[in-house]
C-alpha cells in the first residue's frame, strides 16, 4: 500500500511540474508575440510619414529640374501614380514609385549635363578638317577627367538638393562641391573629380573624414662661408682656413651680437674690434 501511495504522489508531482512549465512557456510566448505585434504596429505607423517625406522630396527634385529646363514625362507619371497611391493609403506603393522616380531624375540630370558639355566641345571642332569621333576629339584636345569631373559635380549637386529637401545636413557636401568647382576652374580636373565624388557620398549621408595636410617645414638657409683672403670654402666650425691658414673672422660681434662681414675689422654697430 505504501508503494502505491508513493507512485501516486510521484505522478501528481510530475503533473504539477508539467503544468507549471506549460504555464511559464505560454506566458513567455504571449509576451514575445505582444512585443512583435508592437514593433510591427510601430513600423506601420511610420509608413505614412515616410511615404509623405519621399513624395515631397521627389516633387522638389522634379520642380528644380523643370526650372532648369529638364523635363521627364516618365518621372512625372510615376509621381502622379505615387500621389494616387498615397491618397488611397497604399504607402508601400508610394515609397516604391518615388524611389524609382528619384533614380530616373538623377540619371536624367547627369546625362543632360554630360550631353550639353559634349555638344559644346563638338561645336569647337573646325569644319574643314575630317570629322573625328567625340571620344577621339576629347582625348586629343582636352585633358583627362574634364567631362568626368563635370558629370560628377552635377550628380553631387542633385544629391545635395535631394538631401536638403529631405531635411538632412548637407553643409559638408556643399563645401566639398565648392572645392571641386574651384579645382575645376583652376583646371585641376583630377582633384575636381575626386572631390566631387566625396561631395556625392557626403550628400547621401556618409561620414567623410577630411585629413588636414601638415604645413610644410621651412628650412633655414645657412650662409655660404669663404675665406676673406683666398676665397676657399669654409665650414661653420672652422677657426682657420684649410687652404691658407688665415684665422676665420667670427660672423657675429662678441660685444653686441651684430652680424659681421668677412672683411670687417671693427663692428659696424658698437665699434668693438673684431678678434683676429
Amino acid at each position: 500500500m505504501a508503494v502505491t501511495d508513493q507512485i501516486l504522489l510521484a505522478v501528481v508531482l510530475v503533473i504539477v511540474a508539467v503544468v507549471v512549465i506549460a504555464f511559464v512557456e505560454l506566458k513567455y510566448l504571449r509576451k514575445k508575440m505582444h512585443n512583435r505585434r508592437g514593433q510591427a504596429s510601430k513600423r506601420l505607423d511610420d509608413l505614412p510619414d515616410n511615404a509623405y517625406n519621399a513624395l515631397v522630396t521627389a516633387k522638389a527634385i522634379l520642380g528644380s529640374m523643370a526650372r532648369g529646363g529638364i523635363h521627364s514625362e516618365e518621372a512625372t507619371s510615376m509621381l502622379r501614380e505615387a500621389q494616387v497611391a498615397y491618397d488611397r493609403r497604399n504607402y508601400r506603393v508610394t515609397l516604391d514609385l518615388t524611389s524609382k522616380a528619384k533614380e530616373r531624375l538623377l540619371v536624367l540630370k547627369a546625362k543632360h549635363a554630360s550631353q550639353g558639355d559634349i555638344a559644346k566641345l563638338e561645336s569647337l571642332a573646325p569644319s574643314a578638317e575630317p570629322v573625328a569621333t567625340t571620344k577621339e576629339f576629347l582625348t586629343k584636345e582636352f585633358p583627362p577627367n574634364l567631362i568626368q569631373s563635370k558629370f560628377s559635380m552635377e550628380v553631387a549637386n542633385a544629391y545635395i538638393e535631394e538631401g536638403r529637401a529631405a531635411g538632412r545636413d548637407v553643409s559638408q557636401a556643399v563645401q566639398l562641391l565648392d572645392t571641386a568647382r574651384s579645382r575645376f576652374d583652376s583646371k585641376d580636373y583630377d582633384g575636381a573629380l575626386a572631390t566631387a565624388r566625396l561631395a556625392e557620398r557626403s550628400a547621401r549621408g556618409e561620414v567623410i573624414e577630411l585629413k588636414v595636410a601638415a604645413p610644410p617645414t621651412s628650412s633655414v638657409a645657412t650662409p655660404d662661408l669663404s675665406c676673406a683672403r683666398c676665397g676657399a670654402s669654409l665650414s661653420a666650425d672652422d677657426a682657420f682656413c684649410r687652404k691658407c691658414g688665415t684665422r676665420v673672422t667670427p660672423l657675429a660681434c662678441a660685444s653686441c651680437g651684430a652680424t659681421l662681414a668677412a672683411d670687417d675689422t671693427f663692428c659696424g654697430k658698437c665699434g668693438n674690434p673684431v678678434a683676429a
